[in-house]
């Protein structure tokens, strides 16, 4: 399988949930991960769709894309070629080398409603975010052929990692690195507080593509801590080698 699950929020048409779910069936991929969905997915017209797809998939239903996010360490957004042109995206084959070292069970796609997409928030706590390349004059492809159109590139371009990279962190651990990180910039000054997400949502992106580790967080945290004991330091004095209770593995 190319990754663990498909995360799909706020899908509103049945026929798109049921050819969803037959592509990733056709995949192999086993979960699917529904953020507030506006049909159920045991619909007549999703049953049909889907084509006794759902024999094959766990299907979760969830209030929040946090709690849809929990399991896996890296999330792949997907945004369409209309607008966005302020994010960092991939290319297909940008995203094939970025996930080539991090383990498939781990990694799961977010696609969002068939009219909106994925809102800026979803995009923000996404570690990659992805672009199907389609032509400028009609861009915006329909839910389930953008999800086989990726999952079937995928699929033919990931060969099973042999690698010894140490696997990213999970979500809860990045999210709160990030909460950490926006403390500490917005305390020595470094973030606009009237707009911090400017600069946050391209460190969020930047540790992303980075597959960031465990131990990489501790030295992070290490050196929020440190910058805002500077911060409050009082002048000449000398500040610690190493912030307390920090603690940093080779």
């Amino acid at each position: 399988m190319p990754v663990a699950a498909l995360v799909l929020v706020e899908t509103s048409l049945p026929g798109n949930l049921g050819a969803a779910f037959r592509v990733a069936a056709n995949f192999g991929v086993g979960r699917i991960e529904l953020v507030q969905p506006h049909v159920e997915p045991d619909d007549p017209e999703v049953l049909a769709w889907a084509c006794g797809a759902l024999d094959l998939l766990e299907v979760q239903v969830h209030g929040t894309l946090d709690a849809a996010a929990a399991p896996y360490r890296t999330l792949v957004g997907t945004a369409s070629a209309r607008g966005r042109d302020n994010l960092p995206v991939l290319t297909p084959p940008e995203l094939v080398a970025a996930l080539a070292t991090r383990s498939p069970e781990a990694t799961a796609l977010l696609f969002g409603n068939e009219t909106r997409g994925l809102p800026r928030r979803a995009l923000d706590r996404c570690d990659l975010v992805a672009r199907i390349p389609t032509q400028p004059g009609f861009p915006v492809l329909n839910l389930a052929q953008a999800i086989a159109a990726l999952i079937g590139y995928l699929a033919i371009e990931l060969a099973p990692s042999t690698g010894t990279v140490d696997p990213p962190a999970d979500q809860a651990a990045v999210n709160a690195l990030m909460s950490h990180l926006e403390q500490s910039l917005l305390t020595i000054g470094f973030l606009d507080p009237v707009n911090p997400q400017r600069i946050l949502r391209k460190l969020r992106r930047l540790l992303g593509r980075a597959g960031i580790s465990d131990d990489e967080i501790a030295i992070l945290h290490g050196i929020c801590r440190q910058m805002e004991w500077a911060a409050n330091a009082e002048p000449g004095e000398l500040p610690a080698p190493h912030p307390p209770g920090d603690e940093v593995t080779e």
